[in-house]
C-alpha cells in the first residue's frame, strides 16, 4: 500500500522545547507531517479532524495520568481515524510500563529519548500497521472464482461404461 502524502504524528508534552525537537527530527529525518500540543483538550480536538498515524504521549503531562489518557483516546468515538499508534515516553522504570501497554499504548520509551530512538519506533510502528493493512486488504477482498472447464454431461447410455482409471473416467469403445 504506497501513499502519496506523508505519514502524520501527533506529539503530546507539557515542554514545548521536547516538543520541538522531537518534531524537527520527524519532519527532518523521517518526512512525517508533526502537530504537537500542550493539553490533552487541544490534542482530542485535533484528533476528531485530522487523522494521523501515531500519538507521541509525554507523560509528565500535569492533570490526567498517561493510563486514563491512552484509555481515553482508544475509547473515543469522534475522532477521526482510531487507527493510530500510541508510543509513550516515561521517566518510569521498565517494571511500570506494563500498565501502560495494558491502556492500549503501542510502545513505551524510558526517558531520556533521543529523536533517533523515536524515529525508529514510529518508523517500526507504521510499517507493522502498513504491512497489517495490506494483510487486511488481500484478505477482505473478493475473489473472483474462474472455471477452468466445463464438463460435458455424460449421456446416461455410456455411465454404466465408465471404468475408473487413475481417479479418472474412461470409456469403453
Amino acid at each position: 500500500m504506497t501513499t502519496t502524502q506523508p505519514r502524520a504524528v501527533a506529539i503530546l508534552a507539557a515542554n514545548p522545547a521536547f516538543a520541538a525537537i522531537l518534531s524537527r527530527a520527524l519532519e527532518q529525518d523521517g518526512g512525517y507531517r508533526v502537530a504537537s500540543f500542550s493539553s490533552v483538550e487541544m490534542l482530542t480536538t485535533f484528533l476528531r479532524i485530522s487523522p494521523v498515524d501515531v500519538v507521541v504521549l509525554d507523560t509528565d503531562l500535569p492533570g490526567a495520568p498517561a493510563i486514563d489518557i491512552a484509555r481515553g483516546l482508544r475509547s473515543h468515538l469522534k475522532l477521526a481515524s482510531s487507527a493510530f499508534e500510541i508510543v509513550a515516553l516515561t521517566r518510569a522504570a521498565v517494571a511500570f510500563h506494563r500498565p501502560l501497554l495494558a491502556a492500549g499504548i503501542d510502545a513505551v520509551l524510558e526517558k531520556p529519548v533521543t529523536p533517533q530512538q523515536l524515529l525508529a519506533t514510529i518508523d517500526d510502528l507504521v510499517e507493522i500497521e502498513r504491512a497489517v493493512a495490506v494483510q487486511h486488504q488481500a484478505v477482505t477482498q473478493p475473489v473472483t472464482m474462474v472455471r477452468a472447464f466445463e464438463p460435458k454431461p455424460v449421456p446416461a447410455e455410456r455411465v454404466g461404461n465408465v471404468i475408473p482409471l487413475f481417479g479418472e473416467g474412461r470409456v469403453r469403445r
